[in-house]
């Protein structure tokens, strides 16, 4: 019974893969690939998408800080504090304003 974590379906603790739409969820999954490769990168914009409570086109330079707090722990495990800081930075420097 692989779907099932304890007594709560895989579903409810995995977020869907959000499609890419929106420059903001573009650029996550762009900065993000190099470094944890495609699946991972969709996964963690679903992450956001999912704190967020809304679909990827909606996110945007508002949505950064939040971004960066629901990237940064998983990050740090992944691929260290420092790769993590300027990879977080890389998100906000760039992000266009509205």
């Amino acid at each position: 019974m692989g779907a099932v974590v304890g007594a709560v379906t895989r579903a409810s603790v995995v977020p869907p893969v959000q499609p890419i739409d929106g420059p903001f969820a573009e650029r996550v999954v762009t900065v993000l690939t190099p470094l944890l490769g495609p699946h991972t990168a969709k996964r963690a914009l679903a992450m956001i998408c999912k704190r967020a409570g809304k679909d990827a086109a909606e996110l945007g330079p508002d949505d950064v800080e939040l971004a960066q707090t629901t990237l940064r722990p998983m990050l740090r495990t992944l691929i260290g504090n420092e790769v993590t800081i300027r990879v977080l930075a890389d998100l906000e420097a760039t992000e266009e304003p509205s």
